[in-house]
């Protein structure tokens, strides 16, 4: 069974607090579930940033390795587009 958006947004949510060194705890861990309910509740298009977003604004994010201020990178990585010279781009 594949997983809904909200299952893969919250892996990808969990993913980003670890790999930038927040400890998961369980009021994070509390903190990330209600930021994605609020996005799913408002209807987001984007739910890993929108989650993002509201944990940053919700001061979740500060800790010596981050500061309120800083900015979130996208969730992947831009388009890049490329030919490989079959005929005009």
């Amino acid at each position: 069974m594949r997983a809904t958006h909200s299952e893969q947004a919250l892996r990808r949510v969990l993913a980003w607090l670890r790999w930038s060194g927040h400890e998961l705890t369980p009021r994070l861990e509390q903190a990330a579930l209600q930021a994605l309910s609020d996005a799913v509740a408002a209807e987001e298009s984007e739910l890993v940033e929108a989650a993002l977003r509201r944990l940053r604004d919700n001061a979740m994010l500060t800790s010596d390795l981050s500061s309120r201020s800083m900015l979130i990178s996208p969730p992947y990585p831009p388009l890049r587009r490329s030919s490989i010279g079959y005929g005009r781009y």
